[in-house]
């Protein structure tokens, strides 16, 4: 057996897309090996709770018919002056290493071996990774020397490569056959199997003749065609379960229908939209794994309902349309059910606001994002008034909560309070920044300083006040339809994007032109500072599955990836200790 080299790439001095790659004359796996073999690549993390699913579903595949499968691996994260980052923080640069030195020290069937392994328990990786190999059989000498030193670093850097050619910049992000567009199926075994069996010319491995038919699943989804808020589309809910259920059988009904009003009324839900499944739903195991935390038994039905939408009350008056729709003589704005809605607020020029989930790695990015943009308008709140707002629910007993736990809420009220009585002069951002090198750490109180008092902070935080602000900035959110950790909002009622220095910069100078620092370009594209695609939180109507499930490739429909500190740079994976 003939490892591939690293020769090529030091020789060239160039970084080659490489990956976990499989060998001719290897492959895991008892099935009789065909003529020719299906590509099939991951761009992957290795703590992204989705990569992880979609390896737990691939596996048992390849150990069916490994040897028919070109299985390539590919890591996604940043390089910059010598230093890796990638989105969950140094134990994943760690990780990734791990998992590529396993493939280059052994063969294929070693890898495969431990990388189950570890994802097992991929939330405490890397550490254990010694077991891991052991289990796997792999050289663990071998490992360590490929993973501390230049080995392990030249092997992280042409696998980001890859990853930066093919554009993936969600984990999990798959390609399957050679096909230029990213592979949209389902990700089950039962799915893999069959889109890999799908792309053999003539002969087939025999396990293909092994894989069940997709069970045929009918949803109805209802939605509303007078309502124009992001909320209220459908299409990412739609393309979320074509590829969540193959056998899916979709169809699409508005509140204006006579049917499609006389079904909403069934399901006693409040908003739209709505999906209504049939009872087959809970025959195909793992989509219904994904939704059943939400649905619901229709009355008098073997049907199930499946809440989408969160905002848009289809009885309620319509903000914007001119029309008296709840007939009590107000229209639009003049109705109380329209007050804070973004149609009805007022213009506030110079206004921005981010909404955040303080946990949230998006978020964390996004923040730290705008340590730039406020330095370039000279920390003037007249220049640029900035304010960081936060997104959760209270709870029938009157607490808050949020999608990453109690210590989520716990930094969310300090934040709030810090941003309070440290307000001038943007003071709060020095707690706020400090904090997001390692948001989930107990030790906040280091954080309090430049003028921040903890004291001030703590009294706030833990007091009725600082449950006031946060109830306040949830309330704000809520009005709004934001659920999606960062969402923005411009001159206090338009949407905006920005995820880099330059990009915010760019969205607010759009509606604020002349302000002073709009003629500066400002940084793009710095991994510290630039948050990828994607959010913590649904965006949109899709529903939320729960964080052990992959979602669709860069879809905004699920949930952030693990909660996790924001990343930190590292000039090279240290021994462990």
């Amino acid at each position: 057996m003939k490892r591939l080299s690293m020769l090529a790439v030091l020789a060239l001095g160039v970084a080659l897309a490489m990956g976990c790659g499989q060998k001719k004359d290897e492959g895991a796996g008892k099935a009789g090996e065909v003529g020719t073999k299906v590509k099939l690549d991951f761009h992957i993390m290795s703590k992204c709770p989705f990569g992880v699913k979609v390896l737990e579903a691939i596996i048992p595949v390849l150990e069916k018919m490994g040897p028919n499968v070109d299985f390539n691996v590919y890591y996604i994260g940043k390089e910059q002056n010598g230093e890796f980052t990638s989105m969950h923080g140094e134990q994943e640069v760690k990780g990734n290493i791990l998992q590529l030195c396993a493939r280059d020290v052994g063969d294929f069937d070693g890898w495969l071996a431990f990388v189950k392994c570890q994802i097992q328990d991929w939330r405490k990786i890397p550490d254990g990774w010694e077991d891991c190999a052991k289990k796997a059989k792999l050289d663990a000498g071998k490992m360590k020397s490929c993973y501390e030193g230049d080995q392990g670093k030249t092997l992280l850097r042409a696998s980001f490569k890859a990853s930066e050619d093919k554009k993936a910049t969600g984990s999990p992000t798959i390609f399957l056959g050679g096909e230029k567009e990213p592979y949209r199926g389902g990700r089950s075994e039962a799915s893999f199997g069959r889109a890999i069996c799908a792309k053999f010319d003539k002969e087939k491995p025999a396990y293909c003749k092994d894989i069940p038919a997709p069970v045929k699943v009918p949803v109805t989804v209802i939605g509303d065609k007078r309502c124009t808020e992001r909320t209220c589309d459908t299409k990412r809910f739609v393309a979320f379960i074509s590829h969540t259920f193959e056998g899916a059988e979709i169809r699409e009904l508005d509140y204006a229908d006579g049917e499609g009003k006389a079904m909403f009324e069934k399901t006693k839900e409040k908003f739209l939209p709505v999906a209504i499944f049939g009872p087959e739903v809970e025959k195909e195991e793992q989509g219904y794994a994904r939704l059943k935390r939400r649905l619901t038994k229709l009355e008098g039905s073997d049907n199930f309902v499946f809440p989408l939408g969160r905002t848009w009350d289809p009885k309620a008056e319509i903000c914007n349309d001119g029309v008296d729709n709840t007939g009590d003589g107000k229209v639009d704005c003049d109705d109380d059910t329209c007050k804070g809605k973004k149609e009805c607020r007022e213009e506030m020029k110079n206004k921005v606001d981010l909404f955040v989930m303080s946990q949230c790695p998006y978020g964390v990015r996004t923040v730290n994002a705008m340590e730039e943009v406020i330095k370039n308008f000279k920390n003037d709140r007249k220049k640029m008034d900035f304010t960081l707002e936060f997104i959760g629910n209270m709870g029938p007993d009157g607490k808050p909560t949020s999608m990453h736990g109690q210590g989520e809420i716990d930094e969310d009220l300090r934040q709030v309070c810090a941003q309070k009585y440290y307000g001038k002069d943007y003071k709060f951002m020095g707690y706020i920044l400090c904090r997001n090198k390692d948001v989930r750490s107990t030790d906040w109180q280091a954080c309090a300083t430049g003028g921040v008092k903890a004291d001030v902070v703590k009294k706030c935080a833990e007091g009725p006040e600082g449950l006031e602000l946060l109830k306040a900035s949830f309330k704000k959110a809520e009005d709004l339809g934001i659920s999606g950790s960062p969402s923005w909002l411009l001159n206090n009622k338009f949407e905006m994007a920005g995820r880099d220095p330059e990009g915010i910069k760019a969205a607010f100078c759009g509606k604020n032109t002349g302000t002073a620092g709009c003629e500066t370009t400002l940084s793009a594209g710095n991994p510290e500072t630039t948050a990828p695609a994607g959010g913590c939180g649904p965006t949109g109507p899709a529903p939320a599955p729960t964080p052990a499930v992959a979602p669709p490739p860069g879809a905004p429909i699920a949930p952030a990836m693990a909660p996790a500190a924001a990343p930190k740079p590292i000039p090279a994976p240290a021994a462990r200790q």
